[in-house]
Formats: C-alpha cells, sequence, structure tokens
C-alpha cells in the first residue's frame, strides 16, 4: 500500500513538472501601441508628402514642356521630342526610385520594432518564467496574456 501511495505521488509530481507555463501576446496590438511606430509612421509620412510636392512640381514642369511642344505642332523638332520623352523618362524613373526608397525605409523601420518586440517578448517571458509565448489569435483558451508587459519593456528599450 505504501508502494502504492509513493507511486500515485511520483505520477502527480511528475506530471505538474511537466505543465507548461504559456503566455500569449497580441503582437498587432503592440505594434500599433508601440510609441516609435508612431513616430515613424508621421516620419513617413512627412517624406512622403515632400516626394509628393516634388512630384506635383516635375509634373507641372513636364505638362508646360508639353503643351510647348504641342504648340509647335509640325514645327516641332526631333530634338524638342527627345527632350520631351527624356525628361518623361527622368520623371518615370524618379517616381520607381522613390517608391524603392521609401519601401526600403518602411521595411526597415518594421525590422526594427520587430527586432525591439522580440527583445522585449523573450525578456517577459524570463521574468514571468513561461516556456512558451504565442500570438494570442492563435490560442483559444487559456495562457497568460503578456502584452501589456511587452508594451511596457519594448517603452522601456528607447
Amino acid at each position: 500500500m505504501k508502494k502504492l501511495t509513493l507511486l500515485a505521488m511520483a505520477v502527480v509530481m511528475s506530471t505538474s513538472a511537466l505543465a507548461l507555463e504559456i503566455g500569449v501576446v497580441n503582437s498587432q496590438e503592440l505594434f500599433y501601441k508601440y510609441s516609435k511606430t508612431k513616430i515613424i509612421d508621421e516620419t513617413l509620412q512627412k517624406e512622403g508628402a515632400t516626394l509628393d510636392n516634388t512630384l506635383k512640381q516635375k509634373q507641372v514642369e513636364l505638362k508646360k514642356l508639353q503643351i510647348e511642344l504641342n504648340s509647335k505642332g509640325d514645327k516641332a523638332t526631333e530634338k524638342d521630342k527627345k527632350i520631351f520623352n527624356d525628361k518623361v523618362k527622368i520623371l518615370e524613373k524618379f517616381v520607381k526610385d522613390s517608391k524603392a526608397k521609401m519601401t526600403k525605409e518602411r521595411d526597415t523601420k518594421i525590422a526594427e520594432v520587430e527586432g525591439i518586440m522580440d527583445k522585449a517578448i523573450s525578456k517577459v517571458a524570463k521574468n514571468k518564467k513561461l516556456d512558451y509565448i504565442l500570438e494570442s489569435g492563435a490560442v483559444k483558451f487559456g495562457g497568460v496574456n503578456v502584452t501589456k508587459d511587452v508594451l511596457i519593456e519594448m517603452e522601456k528599450s528607447k
């Protein structure tokens, strides 16, 4: 009987020792509530507005050149047409390069925030002795929500 009781206690203890502590986090909420994300968004919007203004100015110049070219009618030389076409190509390249630059800058900033988020998640997991932290949308039931704790840790990282 004593052996049975000891065996039962050993089973119960080993089962509880195997229980995992799981945390959940809403990474989308973290991303949008993080103050640095807001600053990045404002900066990118300002840069986008500046590029937009430059583009509009270049379009106005191109439109004037087109009107000038059209007003010459048959008197427009091949050189005039080539100058216009070259300016169109320059504008197209400016637009393409600007979009690529903005996309690269945005992606770099997002990766920076994700890196900060990952470090904060790891730190919270360690501090709270959690074995795993999963995305909250993937967990139907259970787990400790650590989203607020992670956000606080992210804000400390500035």
